[in-house]
């Protein structure tokens, strides 16, 4: 009886031994995570010889971390995240191009506009999961009908704000640049003109921050200090009447009813309101050991079985074509309207420069927005630091 104990004891410790860990890292909350979950869990079922163990990394300390930790070798093998930093990390040797292991119909899989954003400088660097973009939320108890342009929103947004009573017609991360994307594109502006330098203190941008302001300080529609838990909050203990957020917010509402409509017309210039729009894709660390490996997990987390997953559990617009025709899919009351969104957002910047934009921009919509300085003084600083940025990483005009 001990002599078979060991010799099991032994078997288990050889499999064991023979494994290969894949190490991915997302930044998935509510059921995007749980969806995530029940994939890995389905892989790791189907393979003997690979596993994969996720962790979640929280998003907004996310690309830091990626940057960080692969060139010193740690991190992880493979990790989800929006397309638009594939050029500096391309650039800084931080993901590797995957265009060896593909096969020839691999883009005819995906969904138009989900390839795309996943190459730079002719090599594609992941596999895209889904395409994400902002669009509105409201609940339908508290708006009827919801607002065709900006001058409709504010209305609503009015008659359904009490500030004593922590109740607000219109929530979302006000200071946090790529929400506020969607009001700087509507505008006409753009953070990179045709040649690729920055264009950050544009009129049209000056504009859109201005905008920002007056909901918050002017109209008093938008709570200060919005976090994403705060949008959440709020929205689940029915005190904000619309939201802007993108489709993992669906994943982390409670029992509250809710719908979505498309964002906006900017009533000041009579165009529609243009979010950015993200391929969320798996990319493979420049530092993995184990790249064939790796390859194997990147193209399961992207195929049938787990797209379908991500879609109906997750509640994503994933890429994957097939999944559209899954009559689960299909007849979801939602995804056609993300789908419709994203159709009339435009594709986030994804060449290196796009890097040194996050942090100025958004320090300058915060300041913007609480009025320590004027939308021009704060994108006329914004501009000088990314200049300045792309200065020292050698980026010339």
């Amino acid at each position: 009886m001990k002599r078979v104990f060991i010799f099991g004891f032994l078997l288990l410790s050889i499999f064991a031994w023979s494994q290969t860990q894949i190490i991915l890292w997302h930044s998935y909350r509510g059921d995007e995570k749980a969806a995530l979950k029940e994939v890995v869990e389905a892989f790791n079922a189907s393979h003997t010889d690979i596993q994969i163990k996720a962790l979640g990394i929280p998003y907004d300390a996310f690309a830091d971390k990626i940057t960080a930790a692969i060139p010193r070798g740690k991190g992880p093998d493979i990790f989800i995240y929006a397309h638009d930093r594939i050029g500096g990390w391309a650039e800084a040797g931080i993901i590797d191009p995957i265009s060896f292991f593909l096969e020839e119909n691999t883009e005819e899989q995906f969904v138009e506009g989900s390839w795309e954003p996943m190459i730079y400088d002719g090599e594609v660097y992941g596999l895209p999961m889904s395409l994400k973009s902002i669009i509105l939320f409201y609940n339908p108890n508290i708006i009827k009908t919801p607002p065709k342009t900006t001058d409709e929103m504010i209305a609503m947004a009015k008659a359904h704000t009490n500030a004593e009573t922590g109740e607000y017609g219109l929530v979302y991360e006000i200071a946090n640049f790529y929400y506020h994307a969607c009001w700087l594109q509507g505008f006409g502006g753009r953070v990179f003109d045709d040649n690729n330098q920055p264009v950050l203190n544009s009129p049209e941008n000056i504009r859109s921050f201005q905008f920002a302001r007056d909901l918050y300080a002017k109209e008093k529609i938008v709570p200060p200090e919005v976090s994403n838990v705060l949008v959440t909050t709020l929205f689940n203990e029915g005190k904000a009447g619309m939201v802007i957020s993108g489709p993992w917010f669906r994943g982390e509402i409670n029992d509250v009813p809710y719908e979505i409509a498309l964002l906006p017309e900017i009533s000041e210039v009579g165009k529609p309101a243009i979010p950015f729009m993200s391929t969320e894709g798996v990319m493979m660390s420049a530092k993995s050991k184990n790249k064939d490996a790796a390859y194997v997990a990147m193209e399961f987390l992207v195929q049938e079985k787990a797209a379908t997953i991500m879609a109906l559990k997750g509640k994503q617009p994933v890429a994957l074509k097939k999944v559209y025709d899954n009559p689960a899919v299909k007849n979801d009351k939602y995804l056609p309207k993300f789908r419709a969104q994203i159709a009339k957002s435009r594709p986030m910047p994804s060449i290196p420069q796009m890097t040194s934009v996050w942090s100025p921009a958004s320090t300058a919509i915060a300041a913007a927005v609480n009025g320590n300085k004027t939308p021009e003084e704060a994108l006329n600083e914004a501009q000088r630091k990314v200049v300045d940025a792309l200065s020292k990483a050698g980026y010339k005009k």
